[in-house]
């Protein structure tokens, strides 16, 4: 019983020792887990980043910093599990780099003694208090192995005082605009850094001259100078004294061939010489190094054969050789022996011959093998009694030959499913499959990326694609032959988040089950023969980007449910027939950027909703019937792209938009008025695209329009301007170097998980998503702007790209007089001219020879005399030329190459034109009529008209007053029997006087 009384009194005091142990503890802590000195230095370090009240903490991250909770919980802080002592702190992207520039209070840190991580990337700091020893006052951070300074201005001043932090392990500098002198006054303090293993100096201004330095670092493993400014020959041999494990020199300007390895890189196992210009056709160099594990070559121009050699690297598992210009036979026997990868990618190359999915069946550890753009590449996909033994992640075999023989053709995709349960991603992409699409009928795959577009696939969805495939998140069917309805069983892909069903036939509307689709990001249904409205007016379909119906049939009022999107930014609803007015609510789509309606129904006012836009950057409202005049609010000081062409639009262009970044303005066929909007010259100066057609606009063209030296496309014609084509207009397309790229809104992160989880020292995960998968989205996230212009006498839609290489002129239809200008033959690159139904005079310029590229020129119903000239004849890409209507004489240009093909039409309304395609023969009229004068005689033949004229109407004068006075005379008898008594008497006196002279003599 003592016994027992003791044990329990020894175990009661146990328990009071640990409870009052607790208490001291909690006291010493503080009731809130960390140190308390600790909490107070990290709400400084709040203050002096973002200010009391996190004004401009940009991500929130100091949101959770606050007092009433555990700061070893707060973001970016990590604490021991045993002492709640602050072991790592993250303060990256806290200060808001576009603000200002931040002085970095280094005493702030000091208290976190047991602190092994400090991140102070992306704060756009340029300097350290205190100011003579930056970084030395940590050097009492005894345990500080890791510091990132990534993403800042550090300049030349701090960096030696890195020395001092003698316990560090890995430094990140990467980004901070550093030189290569800067780096070098640097080193000697680095070189100190004993324990330095890791260094990252990527994006900075670095080159080749650093390689001596570098090689100080005795102790470093891993070394990363991607995105710099180095250039020749790899560094291999100089390297090599380091010892290194982890290299990357990607995205540089590395030229010439791979060296050979020497033995000091028996210890690498990542390599990555990615994106520079390396020219190799040998890389038996690289098979030295046994141990790699990581091999990356990708986006260079290396040709020839990968080497045999490449078998013996068995520890190798990631494999990148793609977009290079490799040309030879798949080496199939590569992939066979190497039993541990996991990551093969060769594609964008042009292997040749044959490889066999089956060559790898047994091969248990490969999760990803890409093969697509090969075109010359024939995969052979077997049977399925293979069955399953391999557990491939992703197959990507775009832009390939796939069963060449057509076994299987039709029913690829089956039989890929069937035989890889574990198969994720998928992508067959222009592939020349054909027949219908036939899913496994009793199985629920993983599957989340499939892309079977542009292939010859018929028929209807099958109707259990949302039961088979019930994980997608990307789905990809465009440019097929599909047709009908959507299946209902679309109501089961609730997790998608990219849909592309466009360029097919689907028909009927779209059905209900699309509403609950709350995680599309992207949805395009575009050249389809979908009808009825837009979406359901109870649509939850809130996580839109991008949303593109453009070619269906959809009818009716446009939908509010739309403006639930509130994160849309591009939204493309053109040629439907969607009526009625632009829903008020699409004032609340704050991002959207691209806003494209052409081609429907609409009506109203110019939508003053659109004012709210601030991002808007292209609006297309063309071909539909607003009206009235566009508003006072019309500033959008972000907007590139504007086409209003053909409305009912009046009154005067709003100066406002001088405020703009137009590079392209379209405003043809309305009934704008006033004088030449002169100050577009001024203001507009990036404007490639100008079109003004079909306006009442009256007045000069005023010179400031040949400010517009970027100009590709200009059209003024069908107005009322007048006087002289200004000669200026030679600078039109002087600095067409400058492109016009399709308006590109933003960049999209399609959200997805880390695909596939080789993050190996450095290397980042190329991911399973294929590289058109990337081209794809960036076609979808720029918009293609419209231009109609009159070209070959039809006017036809100009799209994206082509406006790069056409430049267009056209003034035609118009009151403008003079000559034509001979510098327009200056315009070199034209291709469209167009000055008909105007008054121009004097005769057509020789130098519009020079425009060599020219298909269609129309000087037709003026007044320009003299002769065609001869040296028109060398414009062989014409395809369109009327002289018709003018006062030309002469030949024409006969029947000679390219003007074979011109008929009559060409040269009609010119009655002193000759020769074929003209009936008139040249010999004939010159029998008939007068040669043309000479250039000498023409002041001689002057002359001669002035005489002919002066005795013309003298001798009519004379006829005329003669013949008057005989009417006179026989009308009125006193007048005439006085004018005969007159005449008498003087021919009396004259007989008289004659008779006296003669007697006289």
């Amino acid at each position: 019983m003592v016994s027992l009384l003791r044990s329990s009194s020894l175990w009661l005091t146990h328990i009071m020792f640990s409870l009052l142990l607790l208490i001291i503890l909690q006291q010493h802590h503080g009731c809130y887990g960390c140190l308390h000195e600790e909490r107070i230095a990290l709400l400084a370090i709040k203050s002096s980043f973002s200010g009391d009240q996190g004004s401009i903490d940009p991500y929130s991250k100091f949101m959770s910093w606050n007092k009433s909770t555990d700061c070893c919980s707060w973001d970016g802080v990590q604490c021991s599990a045993t002492t709640k002592q602050v072991t790592r702190l993250d303060v990256s992207s806290t200060h808001q780099p576009w603000t200002s520039n931040y002085t970095l209070n280094i005493s702030l840190f000091l208290p976190f003694k047991e602190m092994r991580a400090l991140i102070l990337s992306y704060n756009n700091i340029n300097g350290c208090i205190p100011i003579t020893d930056c970084f030395g006052s940590l050097a009492g951070l005894k345990k500080l192995d890791y510091l990132d300074l990534s993403y800042n201005y550090f300049n030349g001043k701090d960096l030696p005082s890195l020395g001092a932090l003698a316990s560090l392990k890995g430094l990140s500098l990467g980004s901070n605009h550093m030189g290569s002198e800067l780096f070098i006054r640097a080193s000697g303090a680095l070189s100190k850094l004993s324990k330095l293993k890791y260094l990252d100096l990527s994006d900075n201004y670095l080159n080749e001259s650093i390689v001596p330095y570098l090689i100080k670092l005795s102790s470093l493993k891993t070394l990363i100078l991607s995105w710099n400014n180095f250039q020749g020959e790899l560094p291999l041999n100089e390297l090599s004294r380091l010892r290194l494990e982890i290299l990357d020199l990607s995205q540089n300007m590395f030229t010439g061939e791979i060296p050979s390895m020497t033995k000091e890189w028996n210890s690498l196992t990542e390599i990555s010489v990615s994106d520079n210009e390396l020219s190799s056709t040998s890389f038996i160099g690289l098979c030295a190094m046994k141990k790699l594990q990581i091999l990356d070559l990708s986006y260079n121009k290396l040709k020839g054969d990968l080497p045999l050699c490449f078998s013996n690297l068995s520890y190798l598992n990631f494999f990148d050789i793609s977009n290079n210009q490799l040309e030879s036979n798949f080496p199939s026997t590569f992939i066979e022996n190497l039993t541990k990868l996991e990551y093969v990618s060769a594609s964008n190359n042009d292997f040749h011959g044959i490889f066999s999915i089956g060559s790898v069946v047994n091969h248990t550890k490969i999760k990803m093998l890409d093969l697509s753009n090969n075109n010359h590449l024939e995969i052979h996909i077997e049977t399925p009694s293979l069955g399953p033994l391999f557990e491939l992640e992703g197959l990507l075999l775009s832009n390939c030959i796939i069963n060449q023989d057509n076994t299987l053709k039709t029913n690829i995709v089956s039989s890929l499913l069937e035989n890889n349960s574990n198969l994720h991603y998928l992508s067959l992409q222009n592939d020349s499959l054909s027949g219908e699409l036939i899913l496994p009928s009793n199985l629920t795959m993983s599957l989340s990326y499939i892309d079977l577009s542009h292939n010859q696939l018929i028929g209807e969805l099958p109707i259990n694609i949302g039961l088979v495939l019930p994980n997608l998140t990307y789905l990809n069917l465009s440019y097929n032959m599909f047709q009908g309805v959507i299946p209902s069983s679309f109501n089961h892909l609730r997790q998608l988040e990219f849909l592309d069903l466009s360029y097919n036939n689907f028909s009927g509307q779209v059905p209900g089950s699309f509403r609950e689709m709350r995680h599309l990001e992207i949805l395009n249904l575009s050249m389809n023969k979908f009808i009825g409205n837009l979406l359901p007016n109870d649509s939850n379909i809130i996580n839109l980007y991008v949303f593109l119906i453009f070619g269906n049939q959809f009818n009716g009022e446009i939908s509010e449910s739309l403006c639930k999107s509130s994160y849309l930014f591009r939204l493309d609803i053109s040629e439907n027939q969607f009526s009625g007015v632009l829903p008020s609510c699409i004032r609340n789509l704050s991002e959207l950027s691209v806003l494209n309606a052409r081609g429907n129904k609409l009506v109203g006012h110019f939508p003053i909703e659109l004012c709210n836009l601030s991002g808007l950057e292209a609006l297309d409202l063309s071909r539909n019937h607003f009206f009235g005049q566009l508003p006072s609010c019309f500033n959008f000081s972000n907007l590139e792209y504007l086409n209003l062409y053909n409305n009912n639009f009046v009154g005067s262009i709003p100066n406002s938009l001088s405020s703009s970044s137009l590079r392209s303005l379209n405003i043809g066929n309305n009934h704008f008025s006033g004088n030449f909007p002169s100050w577009i010259g001024k203001s507009l100066k990036n404007l490639m695209i100008l079109s003004l057609r079909g306006n009442n606009f009256v007045g000069l063209i005023s010179s400031q329009i040949c400010n517009l030296r970027n100009i590709h496309i200009l059209d003024l014609s069908c107005n009322n301007l007048s006087g002289n084509i200004p000669s200026c207009l030679q600078n039109m397309g002087h600095d067409s170097d400058w492109q016009y790229d399709s308006i590109s809104t933003g960049w999209f992160s399609f959200a997805s998980e880390d695909m596939f989880d080789m993050h190996r020292g450095f290397l980042p995960m190329k991911g399973f998503l294929p590289m058109k998968y990337d081209d794809m989205m960036f076609e979808l996230f720029r918009f293609k702007g419209t231009i109609d212009f009159a070209n070959k006498r039809e006017v036809y839609d100009y799209k994206g790209n082509i406006m790069n290489q056409f430049f267009g002129l056209d003034l035609s239809s118009n009151q403008l007089v003079g000559e034509i200008p001979w510098e327009i033959g200056n315009i070199i690159k034209l291709h469209v001219l167009n000055l008909s139904n105007n008054l121009l005079v004097g005769s057509i310029p020789g130098t519009l020879s020079r425009l060599t590229e020219i298909e269609s020129l129309d000087l037709s119903h003026n007044m320009l005399t003299g002769n065609i000239p001869t040296e028109l004849k060398e414009l062989h890409f014409l395809e369109v030329f009327s002289v018709a209507c003018n006062n030309l004489s002469g030949p024409t240009l006969g029947r000679i190459s390219q003007f074979s093909t011109f008929d009559e039409s060409s040269y009609e309304g010119n009655p002193y034109l000759c020769g074929p395609p003209l009936v008139k023969n040249c010999f004939a009229i010159t029998k008939i009529l007068p040669s043309p004068p000479s250039p000498q005689s023409e002041v001689g033949d002057e002359e001669a008209m002035e005489h002919l004229i002066f005795f013309a109407s003298f001798a009519l004068a004379y006829i005329i007053s003669f013949w008057g006075w005989m009417a006179l005379l026989y009308f009125n008898k006193r007048w005439q029997n006085s004018f005969f008594l007159a005449t008498d008497i003087y021919i009396k006196e004259a007989i008289y006087k004659v008779g006296k002279l003669l007697s006289k003599g």
